[in-house]
């Protein structure tokens, strides 16, 4: 590979097993045996992210091998990626390293007047709620919604909003219960008021169709490590023309400033104004240690289609679902319907829970363990078999070694 190519990142032709029990056969790893049923914390990387990875790292050991303009067409080529998983056009899309990164420069971006409202949701993600705390010193005020279901409903967020509201900040699907909020119904409500909706979706894209063309979502915000099956530290944020027309810039990276120009000519510092969503990334958006390895993962996803990927995921969750046996677990997520995510949780009946973890743990099953409640994520990668098998480790009364 010469410093003038872009490296090629080839994902190969889809195999479906019969009876759909993996729709990406022989893309992922061996996981030593083991079973992951854990990606709402975190998304293994397929087989060609991972030589993706190798990819990069061949480019840093011998660094001749990059040329500059990759510092600019590799950005480029994953934020194209990310507006085509969402519905969206890449001049929408800000590149970014956690969900974090998305909802700070929306709530650092908008100009605020003493005496805005921001609406949250108690007992949501920390991460959807605390970059709107720290604007208490310009005077907003955060109003907390306690919604009489295991979601906020339309008409609750109706009866909540006033002449102050300015946003409304709520996660889309639940880490802790599994529940989905109604993104459409929401939004519907909050354009109708020329209110703000900016949605995390960090628990949802990539395991459930969702399509910013359609939706009436002014900012949706995602990390790519969990159901996007990228690396930690990636990231991004769609924002909605109007909502990017409002943003006030908060940095003046160089290499964004230097667009249009060679890396021979470097000393202009004027500041630009006409950046759009590329002067909100991350800085260093070409990290092509993380970049690289994502937009390999992305094609997968988008090969496969998010909505082959929901099918089967959510035939893997109804699996689950009717297989626990209700005598001994309490389903704290939906049974069914448009609420339910990929996410099911679950309680013991008799106080066991910490020690039922441990017995899937031993059996090589993992998933996790939240807020006193057992978390089971099925995802793409996932089959039948091993629903199977969790669910026999679930019911298993051997006593486990207790874990440390």
């Amino acid at each position: 590979m010469t410093g003038s190519e872009m490296p090629e990142l080839q994902v190969g032709e889809r195999s479906v097993r019969p009876g759909g029990s993996n729709v990406v056969s022989g893309k992922f790893g061996s996981f030593d045996g083991r079973v992951w049923l854990n990606t709402a914390h975190q998304g293994p990387l397929p087989c060609a992210a991972v030589d993706a990875c190798a990819v990069a790292a061949q480019l840093k050991a011998a660094p001749y091998r990059i040329a500059d303009e990759m510092f600019t067409d590799v950005p480029e080529r994953l934020r194209r990626l990310l507006a085509d998983l969402v519905g969206g056009r890449p001049d929408e899309v800000v590149l970014g390293n956690s969900t974090s990164h998305g909802l700070h420069l929306i709530a650092n971006g908008l100009r605020w007047r003493a005496g805005d409202e921001v609406l949250l949701v108690r007992g949501d993600y920390p991460a959807t709620v605390l970059p709107w705390l720290r604007l208490a010193g310009e005077g907003v005020t955060i109003t907390w919604l306690d919604p009489r279901g295991a979601t906020l409903s339309a008409d609750e967020l109706a009866a909540a909003i006033t002449s102050r509201t300015r946003v409304l900040a709520v996660t889309w699907v639940n880490s802790f219960t599994g529940y989905a909020a109604d993104v459409a119904a929401l939004g519907a409500v909050c354009r109708a008021a020329g209110v703000l909706l900016v949605v995390n979706g960090s628990q949802g894209i990539g395991a459930r169709p969702l399509n910013v063309a359609n939706t009436p979502v002014d900012a949706l915000v995602s990390c790519g490590y969990k159901w996007l099956c990228g690396p930690y530290g990636t990231g991004f944020t769609w924002l909605h023309p109007d909502l990017l027309a409002r943003l006030r810039p908060q940095q003046a990276y160089w290499l964004a400033m230097q667009a249009g120009r060679g890396l021979d000519q470097m000393r202009e510092t004027a500041l630009r104004d006409d950046l759009g969503v590329r002067g909100f990334d991350v800085f260093c958006p070409a990290t092509f240690l993380n970049v690289l390895p994502w937009i390999a993962a992305l094609e997968l996803i988008l090969e496969t289609g998010v909505e082959a990927i929901a099918e089967h995921d959510q035939s893997l969750v109804q699996q689950l679902v009717t297989g626990v046996d209700t005598d001994r677990y309490h389903l704290v997520s939906p049974l069914a319907g448009r609420d339910r995510s990929t996410l099911v949780v679950l309680d013991s009946t008799d106080g066991t829970t910490v020690r039922r973890y441990d017995r899937l743990t031993t059996a090589g099953i993992d998933i996790a363990y939240r807020e006193g409640n057992l978390r089971i994520c099925p995802h793409l990668f996932n089959t039948s078999d091993e629903i199977s098998r969790a669910l026999e480790a679930l019911h298993d009364d051997t006593e486990p070694p207790r874990s440390l």
